[in-house]
């Protein structure tokens, strides 16, 4: 995405052309991406606010993983209260309609909501780690009051960055109908995005492979949990890494590549327009985490599949699913899924 500068005039399509001097045609998403993202606001919105009305009460039950799966679905609800927006926005032609500081708000939440899905991602496989790996060690620094501390700074922390430049580097300006976009990008904005590229995708994918790689290890030696219990951690690992490739993987890697060739041929419009596409359609991959991180992030363990059992009615018979395949490992012993490692 790209914020776009003071640009002059005052006709709406003028400025817009005026933002779009390497004649993009906006005509390739002005379908798919509001079609998509109406999908997602219709079935992400209720199933995160469902999710965390099972999620919440855990938190009573001194587990912090529970915290970090909260304010993972807080950021998915973020991104999905901003869709309605993007979707008038996008279906309109990218024009936006509602103010440049609405529209500095709108990118303000949009890369937050990212940054904030990435690193709670990267929260839940470090205490999972703990849980597993070093259990007694850091049993005090797994504390639900330092959780709460963890998940505020993280916020802070992700919030900060873009807030700080957005408004250096992107100032408020009443001169164009496109609202964080620019063709062809600027230098200025090519290099913060290479650098954000690095920092919020790229090492914290690094961190969470080699983390969960260890915790993996670490798993496969202890001996006092039954084999259901192990299985439901490696699910909750693997699937830890898979959705962040596959949803966050495609546009970070499709602006990587954009960035990546603007750096070398600044301003090149030919270049703009052959990414264009599969940028757009990253982005819109983004959304899809509002839809798998309730489902694949609560339900995959026993002792959320029982909070939903209680509180989402509708779910009852999944969870019954679920409890055979529980029963059916003969000669295990049960284990409290309210104690470590299962939380």
């Amino acid at each position: 995405m790209d914020f776009a500068p003071n640009l002059n005039s005052s006709d709406g399509f003028s400025m817009a052309r005026v933002a779009n001097a390497c004649d993009i045609d906006f005509s390739q998403d002005t379908v798919f991406l509001p079609v998509l993202y109406g999908i997602f606001f219709t079935v992400g919105l209720p199933l995160n606010l469902l999710a965390m009305y099972g999620l919440y009460r855990l938190i009573k039950s001194e587990n912090v993983l529970p915290v970090y799966l909260i304010n993972l679905l807080l950021s998915d609800l973020l991104q999905l209260l901003t869709l309605p927006l993007w979707m008038d926005y996008y279906s309109s032609g990218h024009r936006w309609r509602y103010g440049p500081q609405a529209c500095q708000v709108m990118a303000l939440v949009f890369y937050v909501s990212i940054y904030a899905s990435i690193f709670f991602m990267c929260a839940i496989a470090l205490e999972r780690h703990l849980a597993v790996a070093r259990p007694f060690r850091f049993q005090a620094a797994r504390s639900l009051r330092n959780a709460r501390w963890v998940a505020l700074s993280l916020w802070v922390a992700v919030a900060v960055p873009p807030s700080v430049a957005l408004k250096v580097l992107f100032p408020v300006s009443e001169d164009s109908a496109l609202c964080i976009e620019k063709y062809p990008s600027e230098q200025a904005f090519v290099t913060y995005r290479l650098v954000t590229l690095v920092l919020s995708f790229f090492l914290p994918l690094a961190f969470i492979a080699a983390l969960n790689r260890a915790t993996l290890r670490a798993l496969a030696g202890v001996g006092s949990l039954a084999r259901g219990e192990k299985r439901r951690i490696r699910g909750l690992l693997t699937l830890l890494v898979v959705t962040f490739v596959l949803v966050l993987g495609p546009y970070h890697l499709a602006g990587s590549v954009k960035y990546v060739g603007l750096l070398f041929r600044p301003g090149d419009c030919e270049w703009e327009d052959a990414v264009y596409l599969p940028y757009q359609g990253g982005r819109a991959l983004l959304c899809l985490n509002s839809l798998l991180d309730p489902v694949f992030y609560i339900f995959l363990r026993g002792d959320f599949r029982e909070a939903a059992r209680r509180y989402v009615p509708c779910l009852k018979r999944a969870q019954w699913f679920a409890s055979q395949e529980r029963s059916s490992d003969l000669g295990e012993r049960p284990t409290n899924s309210t104690q470590d490692p299962e939380m």
